[in-house]
């Protein structure tokens, strides 16, 4: 996974937040997660226009007393968005898509 990727949410699931956690499900799909407070951040901060490195960035700032796990979280919780094809990379100079 190249941390220059774009993550991209893919369009059609919802969410349902409950405190600072959330599932995320597909209404006609069988596809769901769980993503406890630190991956509902990580959701949040997957805009379509933010890269990996970027959203490291993000939480190492606001976070320095956890650097040392973010990075790894951070792939982590990407992968198993790509996985589950809740999201996908892309490269920066791709088109945005319509």
């Amino acid at each position: 996974m190249h941390k220059d990727s774009i993550v991209v949410l893919e369009a059609g699931y919802l969410l349902e937040k409950i405190d600072n956690e959330i599932t995320v499900y597909h209404p006609s799909l069988t596809t769901s997660i769980y993503l406890n407070e630190t991956g509902a951040l990580i959701w949040e901060l997957c805009d379509g226009k933010r890269s990996i490195r970027e959203i490291i960035d993000i939480l190492m700032a606001a976070y320095p007393e956890s650097r040392e796990s973010i990075q790894a979280g951070v792939v982590e919780i990407i992968t198993s968005l790509v996985d589950k094809d809740i999201a996908r990379l892309r490269q920066r100079n791709e088109p945005f898509p319509c």
